[in-house]
Order: C-alpha cells, then sequence, then structure tokens
C-alpha cells in the first residue's frame, strides 16, 4: 500500500512507532567497532562486557554508610550509587550495555565479598545493605532473551550470603529479608492538550512505612517510550514537576489528573512490563536521572500490573483511516492525492488505536517528517509530506484541539521538510 523506501536507511535520530522498524533503526545506531562483533552479541553481554569487572568494584570502592531502617532511603542510595557508575559507564565504553547481565553479575560479587568478609571476620553491613538495596530496585522478569534472570541472581545472593554469614555465627543487620515496593492506592493519571504525553503517578510503601509517589513521564509521540521516571514525596509534587518539564501551553494548570483504570495502566507501562531485547537498546541521549532508574521504574511497573493481565492492543486498521482522510480533503478542497501517499503518512504517524492516534503534537509531527523522509526515495516521501498540513487540520478537528497549542501543531506541520537534524533530548518540552 505504501511506496518503496530507501534500500538502506541511516542511523538517524528518527525512531519508528513500529516495534519491528524501531528495533531495525535502534540496531544500527549501536556502535560495532569491528567485524566479528555484532550489536546483539554486545546487548546480550557475549562482548564488550569486559569493563563489568573494574565497574563493579568501583561501586563497592564508593560503598560507605548506606542508611539503615529506610526501605526508602536504602532503595535511593543504591539507584544513585549503581546509577551514577553506569552513566558514567555510558560515557566512556561502546559496547556491553546488557544492563540486565550487569546487575546480575553486580550481585554475584557482592555475594563473594560476603562470604570472604563473614569467613575471614570482617565488616559486612553496608555490603548487606547494598545487596538488599539491589534486590528492591530489581524487577522481576519474564527472562525472554536473557542469559540470567537479574531478579533471580539478586535474590540467589541474598540467600547464599545469609547461609555464609549463620555459617560464619554472624547475624546480618537490617534488612532482615528482602523489601520490596508494592501498590498502596490507585494510581492517577495527566495527559497534556495534544493527548500525546502522560504523567502516570501511583502511591507505593512497605507495608506501609515509607510511603511515596512513582512518576513516569510517557511521551507516546515516537511511540510508547519512558523519558522521565522518579520518586516524589507527594502527587501534587510529581505534577508539579511534569508540567514544568512538559510546558505550560501543553501541560496548563486547567489540566488535572484523573483516576487510572488498570487497562490504561497496563497499556502506558506495557513496554516496562517485558523483558526482551528491545528493552535493552537506548537512542544515547538518555539522562543521568533517566539511567538511574533504569532498573526502579521497571520494579514499579511490575508491581503495579503484577495483579491483572491485559491482551496488547492491536495496531490501528489504517483502511479506514485512510479513507476518512482522503474523504475530508475531497470535500474540503476538492484534492484527491494518491491514495498510496496518504497511506505512507498514516503508517508513519502512530502505532496507536483509539483518539490517541490522532493526537498531533508539534513533537509528532516533526517526528513523522523524519521517519518519512529518512524511509522513503525523496520524490515518494515528498509527495507524502505535502498534506502533512491537511493531514494536520485534519487531526485537530478530531481532537478539538484549540488556541495556541492548534497554531503550534499547524506551525509544525508547515515545516513539512527534514534538513537532517534533530533535537537530541530525550525529554523535551512540548
Amino acid at each position: 500500500m505504501a511506496k518503496k523506501r530507501k534500500g538502506k536507511a541511516s542511523p538517524t535520530r528518527g525512531v519508528s512507532g513500529n516495534p519491528a522498524r524501531r528495533a531495525q533503526q535502534l540496531a544500527a545506531r549501536q556502535p560495532s567497532p569491528d567485524a566479528r562483533s555484532s550489536v546483539f552479541e554486545s546487548l546480550l553481554g557475549t562482548a564488550g562486557d569486559q569493563w563489568w569487572p573494574g565497574s563493579h568494584r568501583a561501586i563497592i570502592e564508593r560503598l560507605a554508610g548506606l542508611p539503615v531502617g529506610s526501605p526508602l532511603r536504602l532503595e535511593s542510595a543504591v539507584v544513585d550509587l549503581v546509577g551514577e557508575e553506569m552513566w558514567a559507564r555510558t560515557q566512556a565504553e561502546t559496547m556491553g550495555f546488557h544492563w540486565d547481565q550487569y546487575l546480575a553479575s553486580l550481585a554475584d560479587l557482592v555475594r563473594d565479598r560476603i562470604r570472604h568478609a563473614a569467613r575471614a571476620g570482617g565488616q559486612v553491613d553496608d555490603l548487606w545493605r547494598l545487596l538488599h538495596g539491589l534486590a528492591a530496585m530489581t524487577p522481576p522478569s519474564g527472562g525472554e532473551m536473557l542469559r540470567r534472570d537479574p531478579d533471580l541472581a539478586v535474590r540467589e545472593a541474598v540467600e547464599d550470603s545469609t547461609a555464609a554469614l549463620a555459617e560464619a555465627g554472624a547475624v546480618p543487620g537490617w534488612p532482615g529479608e528482602v523489601l520490596r515496593a508494592a501498590p498502596a492506592g490507585e494510581p492517577l493519571l495527566l495527559t497534556d492538550v495534544y493527548g500525546s504525553r502522560h504523567a502516570l503517578v501511583a502511591p507505593f510503601a512497605w507495608d506501609g512505612e515509607d510511603p511515596h509517589w512513582y512518576c513516569w513521564d510517557i511521551d507516546r509521540c515516537t511511540g510508547d517510550r519512558v523519558v522521565h521516571a522518579a520518586v516524589f514525596a507527594s502527587a501534587e509534587e510529581a505534577f508539579a514537576e511534569w508540567r514544568a518539564a512538559v510546558g505550560a501551553h501543553a501541560a496548563p494548570d486547567s489540566t488535572r489528573p484523573a483516576p487510572c483504570d488498570q487497562v490504561t495502566v497496563r497499556d502506558l507501562v506495557d513496554p516496562l512490563c517485558r523483558s526482551d531485547l528491545l528493552s535493552a537498546l537506548m537512542i544515547g541521549t538518555e539522562s543521568r536521572q533517566f539511567i538511574a532508574e533504569l532498573f526502579r521504574q521497571r520494579q514499579r511497573a511490575r508491581a503495579l500490573c503484577e495483579p491483572f493481565t491485559v491482551a496488547p492492543e492491536a495496531g490501528p486498521d489504517l483502511i479506514p483511516i485512510i479513507d476518512d482522510f482522503a474523504a475530508w480533503l475531497r470535500d474540503r478542497d476538492g484534492r484527491r492525492p494518491e491514495r498510496e501517499d496518504v497511506a505512507t503518512l498514516a503508517d508513519n504517524w502512530s502505532d496507536l488505536s483509539g483518539p490517541g492516534y490522532y493526537a498531533c503534537s508539534p513533537h509528532r509531527i516533526e517526528h513523522t517528517v523524519i521517519l518519512v523522509a529518512d524511509g522513503y526515495a525523496d520524490e515518494y516521501a515528498e509527495a507524502a509530506l505535502d498534506l502533512l498540513p491537511e493531514w494536520v487540520e485534519w487531526c485537530i478537528e478530531r481532537t478539538g484541539l484549540t488556541g495556541e497549542p492548534a497554531e503550534r501543531a499547524r506551525q509544525a506541520a508547515a515545516n513539512n521538510r527534514w534538513h537532517g537534524s534533530d533535537s537530541m533530548d530525550l525529554r523535551r518540552t512540548e
């Protein structure tokens, strides 16, 4: 239905909303320093992981005075400690970034250090708390395409360490068991005026202890992508931070949060609840904060979704969408574009079904321009992109967008050619 693509996609910043195409594009961006090293080997840890032992030792060398008595303070301290090292390695290394395997290997080293210290009568308190901090932030995983399940690796390390301490006649200090936060109430959802950027905020606690709120900033302009995640003391604090990041014109104070049902929760965080090769891929512009929260954001998502399962929603049926736009355009000004050109635009616009498909934020518009321009021969890309201003006007009518947000969308659609550059910010103002 759609026209010819370019023979070879270049590794640009545009990332498709189509999962298969996105996997190809992201894989093409990963460095491969020699012909023997493939991107998949480097991601799975079968190549490029030579720096892991030094990195793990660096974490332990900075280990001192981890908090006692507060599960949240301990978890956050370990998140920061491990996250800082992970961030530094993303700036210095070129491969070996399968973080699940990295975490499992770190748990092994901590276990071995505890065993040695127990036999030698040494100090194990900080190592013990580090291991429990790792357990708190580690997500359960289904194990798809993983050599080792990090959750199982961490739990086995805790069990082995407990046995070693008991054999040495030592009594481990706090905590005495694996501590993981659990949902403590109903999640809330705040959506921007375009309908493609969401703040999902949910309460968590440890059996009533250390209550807090976790916020995922989810940008659906380029597919289902969490662009930021963090712990907050209150829902109000989380929403205020999110509004500031998104921008007042897209998330004004007049937009109010509402309770979020289970189906919507699962739909929004489903990518975080799966453990596969795609979940290990990054685009290289993640912030220090985002890297630090890689594990905890998945742990909280899995905890939130664990009591229920929802079948993944099918993508949009493009045929009625194409027909509807073609009829609208014909009625508006008598234009009859080639169906293949409309299909190209419709296919690259979004992989969401329902109302979310028509969201027309400037970010989604710019992303679509990149996908089409980078993915198709010039003559086909230009024919499709010539329809973009009318396509956006059609979406504006269907979403009821008005005022400044609608004008921003129209301005973005008027700039319907790509010049080879894109914003490098993963978390951008809408």
